[in-house]
């Protein structure tokens, strides 16, 4: 019988989803998917998406939950989105560096493994490059204006632009903001959350429907493509394991080059600050520790649960043999009373 979860995993869940929408949205060069794999929840998060159907209770829960979180995560992180990358830079990138670096270690002792398969080294050197091409090379786009009253013309193109943006949550290292910087779409997008969550404005009412219209039409377009993509990266898990686990280290190994490149060297108003430097190293410092702590406790978890599956397996067994030798006994025993 399979264990429900409890208030507490759901709450976990929730905040797992509210640090996911705080990264992508307010972090250029941090993806979602990204830090769902630094966190461990990347797998789960596919695996749930691409099972929405043939598993519809467990997923939709989980689901919702991590979409719940994730989506208060971005309002906070598009209302407050110079605070961190623009306005304490040195700091963002420091810390940030330190969560990857925490995160390393457990990823390399799980692929320890699969260091000599040449395959895994030739995938691991193609995203890698490939990621720092693609965050060097793409380009802020013009930005683009939401209309007051948008058509129905519009709202098909914000459908159209959901479905392809749906990458930056499914495929680590592809990047919401830098996406959308590209289309021109960052600032007025994060403006319209924004607007979303100022409940208390004057002007709420006029721009509610509109904004939320906006909203709905990206959103549509958006789970749909999530859905498929969840599909194709569940099938590349299952037939090539051992590559995307090396592709995911790939992602969080060029994650600091990217985070440095988007909050620092694009970053106009950055400057070096002393202060951001000493309070940076000691929250990096215990960042790094934390996620140390998380993947021992996550290791030693999944070793107790395969030692419970392995205890089950041969307790049902031996029960088994018991029953097939009292069995052969009664036969016997059948047979000698016959004759």
């Amino acid at each position: 019988m399979k264990k429900k979860l409890s208030i507490f995993k759901y709450l976990l869940i929730f905040l797992q989803g509210v640090l996911l929408g705080l990264v992508s949205i307010g972090i250029p060069g941090f993806s979602a998917s990204t830090i769902a794999i630094i966190i461990g929840v990347y797998v789960i998060m596919v695996d749930s998406i691409a099972g929405f159907f043939s598993n519809f209770k467990k997923s939709f829960l989980y689901l919702f939950f991590i979409y719940l979180g994730y989506g208060i995560g971005s309002m906070i992180a598009s209302i407050s989105v110079s605070v961190l990358f623009k306005n304490f830079p040195l700091a963002t990138v420091i810390v940030v560096i330190g969560v990857i670096l925490g995160a390393i270690p457990d990823m390399v002792i799980k692929l320890k493994g699969s260091f000599k398969k040449i395959s895994c080294w030739i995938v691991f050197t193609i995203i890698s490059v490939a990621i720092v091409l693609y965050n060097f090379l793409v380009q802020e786009g013009n930005t683009i204006t939401f209309p007051e009253n948008p058509d129905v013309w519009f709202l098909i193109k914000m459908s159209i632009t959901g479905l392809i943006t749906s990458a930056t949550f499914i495929i680590p290292g592809v990047d919401f903001a830098v996406v959308f910087l590209s289309l021109g779409l960052y600032y007025p997008f994060t403006n319209m959350l924004a607007t979303l969550a100022e409940f208390t404005a004057s002007n709420y009412a006029e721009v509610f429907l509109p904004n939320l219209k906006i909203l709905l039409s990206y959103m549509a377009g958006y789970f749909i493509g999530v859905f498929f993509l969840s599909k194709l990266i569940k099938l590349l898990i299952s037939n090539y394991r051992h590559q995307t686990d090396f592709a995911s280290l790939a992602f969080i190994a060029v994650a600091p080059i990217v985070v440095i490149k988007n909050c620092i060297y694009d970053n106009q108003a950055y400057q070096f600050s002393l202060t951001q430097l000493l309070i940076g190293i000691p929250i990096a410092i215990i960042a790094f520790l934390i996620m140390l702590w998380v993947g021992i406790y996550q290791r030693r978890k999944d070793k107790k649960q395969k030692d419970m599956v392995i205890e089950g397996v041969s307790e049902y067994l031996k029960e088994k043999n018991n029953s097939i030798s009292n069995d052969e006994n009664k036969n016997i025993e059948i047979e000698n009373d016959g004759s």
